[in-house]
């Protein structure tokens, strides 16, 4: 079994001033190239925490975390800028550094016209928006766009840290679908969620609220 992401005796502990946190404590995970996993745990479990390890973004006070048998180095996510990882933060306000909606997404894609990303900019509304400068985009609008913008990434990782947090219904339907299709094309799937009825989306679980974490299968 080969692990696509690998946690190896991981410590992480957050100081500041006289108050301290163990995030983790030795943790051991193997996830495996193709999985679907849905990470679960409550507020303060470290689910962004660990992704951000993954990404790079955080450095572990012990331990380490490989991608394909390759270490992860802190600093800027190389995984993300070499298209080893495609990554949709909850943060959508940091994603956006284009004037226009299609400066944003050529971004991602020198050109548009391909008929699937037409269509993904249609199906998201963005098609009417294209000119408009992305600060003048209501917080729907900016959630569409980050949502395509992730759509149009093309990794075999695909990290994703509670993205229904900021989505309606219909823009949650969208992600579920190219979730599935993704997932049965053999990408590996890591979906942060606080919806327990997200976990039927996947095919695995992490609860790092379990007196033992470890990947288990639904």
């Amino acid at each position: 079994m080969q692990c696509h992401i690998q946690v190896k005796n991981l410590a992480l502990t957050f100081r500041w001033k006289v108050f301290q946190k163990n995030i983790f404590q030795d943790l051991n995970l193997c996830i495996p190239s193709g999985t679907y996993v849905t990470l679960i745990g409550g507020n303060g479990s470290g689910k962004s925490s660990l992704v951000k390890l993954i990404l790079g973004l955080v450095t572990p006070q012990s331990g380490e975390v490989l991608l394909n048998d390759k270490i992860v180095r802190s600093g800027y996510p190389e995984a993300v800028k070499t298209n080893q990882i495609s990554y949709l933060s909850q943060q959508i306000e940091d994603l956006f550094f284009s004037e226009t909606v299609a400066e944003e997404l050529s971004y991602q894609k020198d050109s548009l016209t391909d008929p699937h990303i037409q269509d993904i900019i249609h199906t998201l509304g963005l098609d009417l928006l294209m000119e408009r400068s992305v600060e003048s985009l209501s917080g729907g609008e900016r959630q569409s766009l980050a949502l395509a913008q992730f759509m149009l990434l093309d990794a075999p990782l695909l990290i994703l840290d509670e993205p229904s947090s900021y989505l309606d219904q219909s823009k949650a339907s969208i992600l579920k679908a190219f979730l599935e299709n993704a997932h049965q094309s053999g990408k590996t799937i890591l979906h942060v969620t606080q919806f327990t009825s997200e976990l039927k989306w996947g095919t695995h679980v992490i609860d790092l609220d379990a007196p033992t974490v470890s990947l288990a299968a639904l």
